[in-house]
């Protein structure tokens, strides 16, 4: 596995952590009800299959994390506002730019070529 890649691994198991934490915090503060707060880490412990299967050499789940993580950030970058607990600012400003590494360290030339050639 390409160095890249296990790095990449290790950072979406930090923005999981971090997520979950935010999430606790967004809870006890009451920013997020209980639903609201369960159904996060329910889709956070979701989220837990990308870095196994990234770990496989899976490209679909390579692709899959992606697009996702694209989402995500424009959908955070166009919720700013007033109203937005200030954890979830913190969250923004800490993820935004781990995220984007991850995805540049999915891409580079090594970690493609071992996702689509090495990694079976």
């Amino acid at each position: 596995m390409p160095k890249a890649v296990n790095q990449a691994i290790i950072g979406i198991w930090i923005t999981l952590g971090l997520s979950v934490a935010a999430a606790i915090v967004n809870q006890r503060t009451g920013a997020l009800t209980n639903g609201e707060f369960f159904w996060c880490i329910f889709m956070y412990a979701v989220l837990c299959i990308f870095p196994y299967k990234l770990n496989k050499g899976s490209n679909t789940a390579r692709w899959i994390y992606s697009i996702l993580t694209g989402v995500t950030v424009a959908y955070m970058l166009l919720s700013i506002g007033d109203d937005m607990p200030q954890v979830d600012w913190l969250l923004l400003a800490i993820t935004v730019p781990i995220k984007l590494f991850i995805i540049i360290s999915l891409f580079d030339r090594e970690s493609s070529r071992w996702f689509l050639w090495g990694s079976n």
